[in-house]
């Protein structure tokens, strides 16, 4: 429960602390006094939708401190809008803020009315009271995941014909590359094959000449080096440093002799076989047809094979995902059946047993002429997998049920939707009656009700005083009010004024009354001396 509520810088409030005890609480005071804004600034805590005007004029931040249980939440929230959250003083996260407040503290205004107003809430109820929390939190992941499957099925059988062509480009484009079957440095070999057979004419007069140069038959570099060397051999029994200068000689011989054998080796070889010329120039043809597709190089040509390759057994995979997700689909359909199932079972169990509770909980809200019924419906959907007696039905994230509260409030009246007939007091009364039923079931240990005496009077507030009095005997519960009914039977009666301290400034004050002092105010409230903001 609420142990304490600090609140600093909040809209007319400079700083006011509050007390909260167990029980009954009702919170009085004259209009504009400040009562919603203390329970609007608890709400901006525990439900964190912060804003920046809700800080005081002049103020560069407002603080929301809240005791529960022994466990301190604060909130910061700065003139940007921004919010920081600490509990026991540590930063948390703002989901992880809200989770460490889930089911601790819930409230009830005009908002929660338009909630229960609004029939894709009612299954929510329904399902809260046969426990299916699990087996519905189960069957949306399911949901979620065939949705999700038949979509991309969607989009994998819209795109398959493109997938087909761009498949047949790519293996066109895979066998162009591979008949072509360029190998490493074979262009760099077929440039240099290219230039000697486009000038092989120079290259072998040039050679020949060399060659003739030096074999001349008797004027031959190599013949009058081997003259020179017997005659310096001559001279080697004179003096044998000379042996140096001829051994020199003889290599020079040597080398020139193996220059001679290359060039006739050369000049042997098919290197010069001017018939390949026109093979190569094709050869050069298709690589640079090859480049210039394939991005400009052989290394481009050879990285957009291995892209080809990769793209091709990507869209080998993707024309296989299609039965794949066909099998997931279907054996998720069988899950869904399952928990479907499951779920329709108890829902239809339990769905009069509910009925009649509420029902049961309005008369003693005095509405006891009130007919309240909760119906089940499915809808027709020749498409789904799912049936029942009448044939396919839809499916829906949370089972194959529609669920709708129906009410008829006053005797000789037609049950109807209930979204279209409740009153604005009536609304008060059924959300009520809703939350005594539940109350068992509901782990909130606060219940802070801003406008639950809205549109209701005499007797009726009476019923609705000793429902809150029921309620708050499992939970601590918090209510403004301007009705005597419902503050007579508090069990802390907490009286809110505020008084104008200069042109600038006001002070918002709250006090427990008890006695004299509380019974004059819920006097005063029967003769409309203070009503509600």
């Amino acid at each position: 429960m609420i142990d304490n509520v600090t609140i600093k810088n909040f809209a007319i409030i400079n700083e006011i602390a509050i007390d909260f005890h167990p029980g009954l609480t009702v919170i009085t005071g004259e209009t504009g006094s400040g009562k919603s804004i203390i329970l609007q600034a608890i709400n901006t805590l525990v439900q964190g939708n912060s804003r920046k005007s809700i800080l005081k004029s002049g103020a560069t931040q407002a603080v929301v401190d809240l005791d529960f249980n022994k466990n301190f939440y604060r909130k910061i929230i700065s003139k940007n809008g921004r919010s920081r959250s600490f509990v026991n003083d540590t930063p948390k996260s703002l989901s992880d803020f809200n989770k460490e407040l889930y089911n601790k503290i819930e409230f009830h205004g005009q908002n929660d009315q338009q909630l229960i107003l609004k029939s894709e809430n009612h299954i929510d109820y329904l399902d809260y009271f046969c426990g299916n929390q699990k087996d519905v939190s189960e069957i949306k992941k399911i949901y979620a995941f065939i949705e999700n499957a038949k979509k991309q099925l969607r989009d994998i059988n819209l795109n398959m014909a493109l997938f087909k062509e761009k498949k047949e480009l790519l293996i066109f484009q895979l066998n162009e590359i591979k008949m072509a079957d360029i190998k490493e440095n074979e262009e760099d070999e077929l440039n240099s094959d290219y230039k000697k057979l486009n000038n092989r004419e120079q290259l072998i007069n040039t050679l020949n000449n060399v060659k003739n140069s030096l074999n001349e038959y008797d004027s031959g570099v190599v013949l009058k080096l081997t003259n020179m060397l017997r005659d310096i051999n001559q001279l080697v029994k004179y003096d044998e440093s000379i042996k140096d200068i001829s051994d020199q000689i003889n290599n020079i011989v040597l080398q020139l002799q193996e220059v001679e054998i290359d060039i006739e080796g050369r000049l042997a070889d098919d290197d010069f076989d001017k018939s390949r010329l026109p093979i190569i120039e094709d050869r050069i043809g298709i690589i640079e047809t090859l480049k210039r597709k394939y991005g400009g190089s052989t290394e481009s040509i050879f990285e957009n094979e291995k892209q080809i390759k990769k793209q091709i057994d990507e869209l080998s995979a993707y024309v296989q995902s299609d039965s794949d997700l066909k099998n997931k689909i279907k054996d998720y359909e069988k899950k869904y059946i399952k928990i479907a199932n499951k779920l329709s079972s108890k829902r239809n169990a339990k769905v009069d047993i509910l009925s009649s509770k509420i029902e049961k909980s309005l008369a003693l809200l005095n509405m006891k002429h009130a007919k309240f019924e909760i119906q089940i419906s499915n809808v027709p959907d020749n498409s789904s997998f799912m049936n029942n007696e009448d044939g396919p039905i839809k499916i829906f994230p949370n089972g194959i049920e529609q669920v709708e509260f129906f009410l008829s409030a006053n005797p000789g009246q037609p049950i109807k939707p209930m979204a279209s007939i409740a009153s604005g007091g009536e609304m008060s009364r059924i959300m009520l009656a809703i939350k005594t039923v539940f109350q068992d079931k509901n782990p909130i240990a606060t219940l802070i009700f801003d406008e639950i005496d809205t549109g209701i009077s005499g007797e009726t507030a009476k019923k609705v005083s000793k429902h809150l009095k029921i309620l708050s005997k499992y939970k601590q519960v918090i209510c403004i009010t301007h009705l005597p009914q419902i503050a007579v039977n508090a069990d802390n009666h907490l009286h809110i004024t505020k008084s104008v301290i200069n042109s600038n400034s006001t002070s918002v004050k709250a006090e427990y009354l008890t006695g004299n002092i509380s019974d004059r105010v819920i006097k005063n409230l029967f003769v409309g001396e203070s009503v509600e903001i």
